[in-house]
């Protein structure tokens, strides 16, 4: 009996049923890898740039993949013929999320290979872990992780695939990875040791490779088991006209580049045969030159259009009108505070004015659903701040009213915050992060606040959850117990207790002149 819930648990056909591909993708090659996400399948399939691996990997005359998910128990088993994890000699790991190290740590464990990577044999996976997370700090994981592709699939797989066939063994493979750029080889460069060891180079995807022909990543599976429900998705963009000293994506990923319109506009066909729906994904989308065309043309094909989210500035009527039109009711803005001095401080010079137009503007064009985007715990903050963040809520949510009293549909805004995580290559990556007593009070004043207000709701992210993705983000090897601790199954509360002592002094206290994460280059 035991053994056939675990077959259940690992049942994934009615996924694969779901599953609409945009060309056939066969799971059998002369070289084989295990791609895996550490998160759900819902998660990972809804990542652009996972898909965009798995396609690029199968467009390799010789190479297939296999997907690995966390979800169910016992030996993880593969989507597409559910082999087990332990059967790949190569098994790359993508990383948004620093949270997922634990599960990264959970799916190794339950495929019996050793976690730590001087513990395993010649005979055990070769682990790659890639993502953004790879790219931002990768010493936390660099005792369990083998190789850290730094930078874009485009750019490192044509040197990763190589070197895993031509090799002849592990320690080759190490060997000649850590001679090129764009990876990081714990077993060979030691950063917190080598004062010589110079920079690493993290190898971006460049403007000029966005203009060639057939570059465009879009999906190339659609399923209705994801968080973009039947969406083909399509890259308008990379990096960020926008320089907030809290975000890592302006600073890491880049200048702002965009795709040409022709070949977004041509992945039309390709959505067609799979889906009558198009989400249209970049940290700004609304900055493509031609956000307009592209949005009409949508409509005029035939398809219903989202965006991810939509920078204040480029909310116009060019964007609003057509995505009305195909179906859209809901847009993100990311205000970030409440209070214009706080947002100019953080070099996000929009006031409140200018974003209270927007948002009439949103409303009268039929949109019933906001979502705004706030952090707390910003260098600087006070409580008149905070309760700015209120105000400013409220401010919206009567601007909903006043278009309902015209219409009879009464919207609904949501106001998500989150706590600043003072992320390295930021402005602000020597900040502490706000006292825990301090961040618990603001939180209680936004959630009474809230309280008071019909048709407003709000989402907040918990303390001890960014007491500990502080921690696992500027963190150095020595972090690598308490990852471990928590992948084998220590709360992570009692953990945060234990390891006060430890933990404390990298998040609370502000980083001193040497950055162990800067032996990476940007760019």
């Amino acid at each position: 009996m035991k053994r056939r819930k675990q077959q259940r648990e690992h049942d994934w056909a009615p996924f694969r049923a779901a599953e609409r591909s945009v060309r056939p993708f066969s799971p059998h090659a002369p070289n084989r890898l295990a791609l895996a996400y550490a998160n759900t399948y819902e998660v990972g399939m809804s990542s652009l740039g996972f898909q965009r691996v798995y396609e690029l990997i199968h467009d390799e005359p010789e190479w297939c993949c296999e997907r690995f998910f966390t979800d169910g128990q016992g030996m993880p088993r593969s989507v597409e013929t559910d082999a087990t994890l332990d059967r790949f000699g190569c098994i790359a790991f993508s990383v948004s999320f620093e949270e997922d190290y634990v599960n990264l740590l959970r799916l190794l464990d339950r495929a019996r290979i050793p976690l730590r990577r001087e513990e395993r044999s010649a005979w055990d996976p070769l682990i790659v872990m890639g993502g953004s997370s790879a790219a931002i700090n990768p010493l936390p994981m660099s005792a369990f992780v083998d190789v850290f592709a730094l930078g874009a699939a485009e750019n490192l797989l044509a040197e990763l695939l190589p070197a895993l066939v031509e090799c002849e063994d592990r320690q080759q493979i190490l060997a000649r990875l850590a001679e090129r750029p764009g990876f990081f080889v714990p077993a060979h460069h030691h950063p917190e040791d080598d004062a010589d060891l110079g920079k690493l180079h993290k190898l971006e995807v460049t403007g000029e490779q966005m203009k060639q022909p057939g570059f465009l990543p879009t999906s190339c599976i659609v399923t209705s088991r994801t968080e973009f429900t039947e969406k083909f998705l399509i890259e308008m963009s990379r990096g960020c006209p926008e320089k907030c000293r809290y975000c890592w994506a302006t600073f890491g990923m880049g200048k702002f580049r965009w795709h040409p319109t022709d070949a977004i506009l041509a992945s039309f066909e390709r959505a067609r045969s799979v889906t009558d729906q198009l989400g249209f994904v970049a940290t700004a989308v609304g900055d493509h030159p031609e956000i307009g065309r592209i949005l009409n043309e949508s409509q005029r094909a035939g398809f219903r259009s989202s965006v991810s989210s939509i920078r204040i500035p480029a909310v116009k009527e060019e964007v609003l009108v057509p995505l009305y039109a195909s179906g859209a009711r809901s847009i993100t803005l990311a205000p970030e505070t409440g209070s214009d001095r706080l947002r100019f401080l953080m070099n996000k010079p929009i006031p409140n004015e200018v974003l209270l137009q927007k948002v009439k503007m949103i409303f009268r064009h039929g949109f019933t659903q906001l979502k705004l985007y706030f952090i707390i715990g910003l260098p600087g903050e006070t409580m008149e701040d905070v309760e700015a963040i209120i105000e400013l809520g409220d401010a919206c949510r009567a601007l909903m009213l006043e278009e309902a009293r015209k219409t009879g549909v009464i919207g609904h805004v949501h106001l998500g915050c989150n706590i600043l995580i003072p992320k390295p290559y930021t402005p602000w990556q020597r900040e502490a992060m706000d006292d825990e007593r301090n961040l618990k009070h603001k939180i209680s004043v936004l959630k009474k606040g809230v309280a008071r207000l019909d048709n407003v709701s709000m989402g907040m992210m918990s303390p001890r959850q960014a007491v500990w993705q502080t921690y696992i983000s500027r963190a150095g090897s020595d972090a690598a117990e308490a990852i471990e601790r928590v992948a084998r199954g220590q709360s992570l509360a009692s953990l945060l207790r234990e390891l006060e002592h430890r933990i404390h002094p990298e998040v609370f206290v502000p980083f001193p002149r040497e950055l162990r994460w800067h032996f990476l280059r940007m760019g």
